[in-house]
């Protein structure tokens, strides 16, 4: 675990582009000393999203979203701090400190590995511009030019040492390309390409880095398909394929998972561009809570064959797993998404998308293969079944709906079904419920009384949704000095739509190393103690706001102090702009406190 402190957040502000960043994301122009766009994050005809260089922020005047680079990251790839702040260091090569002596050179080494990997996709592409074959294979495939170049798809030579003799004439080892599972060791110890003879589909993360391949065999060769095996870059069950795309192109409105490479690529070349695909394993619970992050609205689309259904109902579980509730799309006459797409074309397909079933419909659906109806007996035995099934959602009105739906459907009572439903819930209660007192450690003393009343902020958030609501308005997460709190806020989102005790939820983020034990214990220890007041959380507010101001002031301070000794006079403008904003905005803070 790596360490985040005011220094890291500083250098990142300033090392990062914001222009740079946000254009890779949004069609920027310049206007005035500023620069003008759609806003990423919501729908709008004309600009009102603004970026400012010189402040380093950003801000919609239409939807209200603001802050810099972390931030925008942040709501943008739908990271947590800690997430937005490795993010930013992984693609501006940032050295993150470990609590521990940092590991300069495993650093050294993954950069490395990064470098080997892009020259052996540059080196693919450029074996596939120059076979008829390879090329003939893919406009077999329907897809276009720019989709292949899109992909950056390319061609391994029929050969034992294309690859090999290219990569050590850049000076290249064998044994870093063997550890890289780009070449293969024989049994005399000479080394020889892995991949040869298939198309190659480069897998690049979030950051556009080569991470590993898949390669296709064109003929009969098998296996059909060959992945690179885990390295230190490339862990498969963390990341998926066409993540790189979809972060930048993507609505997030909807993600589609998909079962293959090409899958993704055919759908994007008709112009459906959020799918991606797990990376030739089953889905992981590591990759589900990745997919869940990229968009509101999840769908799984595996091929219509008996394993598809079986890959789609394990593919369910995972993410229910991770509190996501995916829809399902079932396509007709057992094609898998590549085949239908090229068959009925992009607005069918769409319309696919419409019809996609809940999980709930998709379970209970098969279920029903399993019982034929025709008697009392099998009729009940069903509707037990699909009880369970029925019992795992847990908002009410949610349930309610789909116990209604199903009870229309089927001709069966609803006030049995719902009573046996009760009856389910009120076992699991009774199973999962603990009667241990909870050991709370006394609330260790605070030096800081800014950390003390963040502590205590984050213990009203979770008291209920609407006093989060109204923290989250008016409290920005950089207001938080307290790093474990900073996470926290930005998690609470999720304690309330999971419907989670704290606890669980604290217990959650400790064993993902985000917060400590003692943070834990004096969180509910607070919470044990609160009493309900809006005016104890105005102050809380107006408290947290003041000292992130004035710390703030005081680096503008410092920092103005430097440039008139350097005599910059168009950073010092800027500095004393901004010098003024603050006080302004510690002015308003004092008469907040005074009204209150």
């Amino acid at each position: 675990m790596f360490v985040i402190d005011d220094n890291v957040l500083d250098e990142i502000r300033e090392r990062v582009d914001i222009v740079d960043l946000i254009g890779s994301y949004v069609d920027l122009k310049r206007s005035g000393s500023s620069y003008m766009g759609l806003c990423p994050f919501h729908s709008e005809k004309t600009p009102s999203f603004s970026v400012s260089p010189s402040k380093k922020i950003f801000k919609c005047f239409g939807c209200g979203e603001g802050g810099d680079v972390i931030t925008f990251i942040m709501k943008r790839e739908n990271l947590g701090f800690r997430e937005a702040v490795e993010f930013l260091a992984d693609k501006y090569n940032i050295t993150l400190k470990e609590y521990r002596d940092e590991n300069k050179a495993l650093r050294d080494k993954r950069n490395r590995m990064y470098e080997i990997n892009r020259e052996a996709a540059i080196h693919f592409l450029k074996n596939l511009q120059n076979s008829k074959k390879a090329k003939f294979y893919l406009q077999n495939r329907s897809l276009n030019s720019k989709t292949i170049i899109k992909y950056g798809l390319g061609y391994s030579k029929d050969s034992w040492n294309d690859l090999l003799n290219h990569l050590k004439s850049l000076g290249y080892k064998e044994e870093e390309l063997y550890e890289l599972n780009l070449i293969s060791k024989g049994k005399n110890g000479n080394y020889y390409d892995r991949f040869r003879d298939r198309i190659m589909y480069p897998i690049i993360n979030r950051n556009n880095k080569v991470i590993g391949f898949g390669a296709r065999a064109m003929g009969d060769a098998m296996p059909k398909y060959l992945n690179s095996k885990e390295t230190p870059i490339f862990n498969k069950g963390k990341n998926v394929f066409n993540i790189n795309i979809v972060s930048k192109e993507s609505t997030r409105e909807r993600i589609i998972l998909v079962e293959g490479y090409m899958d993704v690529i055919s759908l994007y070349n008709s112009g459906i561009n959020y799918c991606v695909a797990s990376l030739g394993t089953s889905l992981t619970e590591d990759q589900a809570e990745l997919i869940g992050k990229m968009a509101k609205n999840i769908y799984i689309c595996y091929d219509s064959d008996n394993a598809g259904l079986n890959a789609t109902s394990r593919a369910i579980d995972i993410f229910l797993a991770k509190s996501i509730k995916p829809s399902v799309i079932e396509l007709e006459d057992g094609l898998d998404p590549d085949d239908y797409i090229k068959k009925y074309g992009k607005e069918r397909f769409e319309k696919e998308i419409k019809n996609a079933k809940s999980y709930i419909e998709f379970k209970i659906k098969r279920l029903k293969s399993n019982f034929s109806l025709d008697d009392s007996q099998s009729l009940s035995n069903f509707t037990i079944e699909a009880a369970k099934i029925l019992s795992s959602i847990k908002n009410p009105i949610e349930r309610d709906v789909y116990v209604k739906g199903f009870c229309e459907k089927y001709n069966i009572s609803y006030g049995a079904v719902n009573n046996y439903i009760n009856y389910l819930n009120r076992n699991k209660r009774r199973d999962n419920k603990h009667y241990k007192k909870r050991d709370v450690k006394s609330i260790n003393k605070v030096k800081d009384g800014s950390i003390k009343s963040e502590e205590e902020l984050i213990a009203y958030a979770f008291l209920d949704v609407d006093v989060y609501k109204y923290i989250k308005a008016n409290v920005e997460v950089q207001y938080f000095s307290n790093l474990q709190c900073r996470i926290v806020f930005e998690e609470i989102n999720r304690f309330f739509e999971d419907e989670l005790e704290i606890k669980d939820f604290l217990d959650d983020l400790n064993s993902k190393k985000l917060i400590t034990s003692d943070f834990i214990d004096r969180i509910l220890n607070i919470s044990d103690n609160i009493v309900v007041k809006n005016d104890i959380i105005n102050d809380l507010i107006i408290n947290i706001k003041r000292n992130y101001l004035k710390k703030k002031k005081s680096k503008i301070l410092d920092e103005i102090e430097s440039l008139q000794k350097d005599n910059n006079i168009s950073l010092l403008r800027d500095a004393l702009e901004s010098l003024r904003e603050i006080n302004l905005k510690l002015s308003e803070s004092n008469k907040e406190d005074y009204n209150e």
